[in-house]
């Protein structure tokens, strides 16, 4: 058995929840790809040159030096091989990331012709009363620990008797499930737009409604992916909740309306356009949105005030009539 996933983040989740779900399962055998293949030329995506740039987005990242970088493709690529070993997969995806809906087809490609048992197990919505009912499990069995911004408050806590902590880490919880609730187009329910974003103690509930694919769904599954390849658009997004081939423009108009007038971080643009384009079903990466601000700015759809390596350094504005 093999747990299959996208991203180091959902990677160590599912390691930490390995003990809970299946405690026979190898870590080793849960395998994270790095690939993005919402992005790029996916005609084939083992060729090392044409997904080079997507697998490594910060080519001018100063903290990212070049062994770094050699580093992380060698290891998405070792991943890779080891898909043709595998004898039964679990495939770990969110409904709403084309991203990992991109790679959930990949992936089916990939086994779907050795006729193995394939699982799909869909993170998504899930009520905040089963969150709050695995967040008690949790402080039930462990120390409680709670950081703020605060230095003095942190030294205040730690001497906070466990009985009292634990009370207020109850409030703070509920405070943002209630929060997370009322932004919620569903009444009482929370949404996880990856599989990373799911905390440890939270997986078990989806991996309890994973379920096996079909012949027929996983011949369905290598159909689109191969029109999509046929397709290889720019960018593949969620619309209307199906994942679809769609220009390089295609978020273009919601990162330009979280420009700020004033000169700002571009920064503050990426972090606006994810939670914006987070609301249309389609989670990208804060990359893919910098690369589009820097489109935009080309086209003169916005203005670049001060240019920089990331969007930390860079400063843009709206274009002033």
């Amino acid at each position: 058995m093999y747990w299959i996933c996208f991203g180091d983040s959902a990677k160590g989740s599912l390691a930490m929840a390995r003990s809970t779900m299946d405690p026979d399962l190898d870590v080793e055998h849960i395998l994270a790809l790095s690939d993005d293949y919402a992005q790029g030329d996916i005609r084939d995506v083992t060729d090392r040159a044409a997904r080079s740039d997507i697998i490594v987005p910060w080519q001018d990242e100063p903290k990212k030096n070049d062994k770094w970088r050699a580093e992380y493709q060698a290891r998405h690529w070792a991943v890779l091989e080891r898909l043709d070993e595998v004898d039964e997969a679990v495939i770990w995806y969110a409904c709403g990331n084309p991203c990992e809906q991109c790679g959930l087809r990949y992936v089916v490609s990939r086994l779907q012709r050795r006729h193995i048992p394939v699982w799909a197990c869909e993170v998504g919505w899930m009520p905040t009363s089963e969150i709050a009912r695995a967040n008690r499990r949790v402080r039930d069995t462990s120390v409680s620990g709670v950081i703020t911004d605060s230095r003095v408050i942190n030294a205040f806590l730690r001497l906070v008797p466990q009985p009292i902590l634990r009370r207020y880490v109850v409030r703070v919880e509920q405070r943002s499930l209630q929060s997370r609730a009322e932004q919620s187009p569903r009444a009482g329910m929370a949404y996880f737009s990856t599989a990373g974003e799911a905390a440890p103690n939270i997986l078990p509930y989806f991996y309890q409604r994973r379920r096996q694919l079909t012949e027929t769904e996983q011949a369905v599954l290598l159909t689109e992916w191969r029109r999509m390849q046929e397709q290889n658009t720019p960018l593949r997004a969620m619309v209307d909740g199906k994942v679809q081939s769609v220009p390089a423009d295609f978020y273009d108009e919601t990162i330009l309306s979280c420009v700020p007038e004033e000169e700002s971080q571009a920064a503050l643009t990426v972090g606006r356009s994810i939670i914006a384009l987070d609301k249309t079903g389609n989670r990208v990466s804060d990359m893919l949105v910098f690369f589009r601000i820097r489109a935009l700015g080309a086209a003169g759809r916005l203005e670049v005030v001060r240019d920089g390596a990331t969007y930390r350094d860079m400063t843009i504005r709206q274009i002033h009539a």
